[in-house]
């Protein structure tokens, strides 16, 4: 669950996918996010129709993260990053990594979790 101004950065390693951010809501549904460097995080836009609430997440098992029709093992998990794995047919099974990252959108603008000042309350 995504709390107020925070996004998880979704980061896919074996189909080099970056700069996709989501939020995912208490109810099992998520939000797409891009970050805009004038903007800030904007709601994603597919041909004027927002996808709001469009894809579900689940925790299944204490150990696999559900996303859409999407299994993904949880590697590792902390406050700050999730690492998750699975692996893809189209790479010869080849085992992918996906690594979420915490942003926080505060008063200064978006960072990162792990660039906050240590002082700072989250």
């Amino acid at each position: 669950m995504t709390n107020k101004n925070e996004y998880w950065q979704y980061r896919d390693y074996c189909w080099n996918t970056k700069g996709i951010y989501f939020r995912y809501n208490k109810d099992g549904s998520s939000n797409q996010y891009f970050l805009h460097i004038n903007d800030g995080f904007t709601l994603y836009d597919k041909n004027g129709t927002l996808r709001n609430g469009s894809a579900l997440w689940s925790i299944k098992n204490d150990s696999t993260f559900v996303f859409d029709d999407l299994e993904y093992k949880i590697e590792k998990i902390t406050n700050k990053e999730i690492l998750l794995s699975y692996y893809n047919p189209e790479f010869k099974d080849k085992k992918c990594f996906v690594k979420l990252s915490k942003w926080i959108d505060g008063p200064e603008g978006p960072k990162p979790l792990n660039n906050q000042d240590k002082h700072e309350k989250i």
